[in-house]
């Protein structure tokens, strides 16, 4: 059964996708950050193409044809993913296909529509029964 996590109050989540990346492919796991669009995607993945030396880490979109070799990708459709496990969903909704994965990190900012749609992607996976962890990530 999918393990799920929960960040919330994420003031930079570039900063924790990041992180939490960073832990994963050193542990040789495969990451894919689900967002809400290609523009998005574009964004964050330009951010941590923009790392120096030993903070840099590979990625790509998910069209891109290197996506297939590289262990951290960002997608916008479900028709994208290309592994099952470890997910990032930055979009408001929880992912249809979320039960393939290992892992799902769900990722909520501070924003009030962000926290409304984050309870009730809570609520959806509490009463399915999933194991649940909540981290409330430290002020910026």
């Amino acid at each position: 059964m999918t393990k799920i996590r929960f960040y919330t109050d994420v003031a930079d989540p570039i900063v924790l996708i990041r992180h939490l990346a960073e832990q994963a492919l050193t542990r040789q796991r495969r990451v894919t950050v689900y967002v809400r669009d290609q523009l998005h995607a574009s964004t964050l993945a330009d951010a941590l193409w923009q790392q120096p030396g030993p903070s840099f880490m590979p990625n790509a979109l998910a069209d891109d044809s290197h996506a297939a070799y590289t262990p951290l990708l960002f997608a916008w459709q479900p028709a994208q993913i290309q592994q099952d496990d470890l997910l990032f969903n930055c979009q408001p909704e929880q992912p249809t296909f979320f039960s393939r994965f290992r892992h799902l990190f769900e990722i909520i900012g501070s924003d009030a529509a962000e926290k409304a749609a984050g309870r009730q992607r809570y609520a959806f996976y509490r009463d399915r029964g999933y194991d649940i962890q909540h981290i409330k990530a430290p002020p910026a």
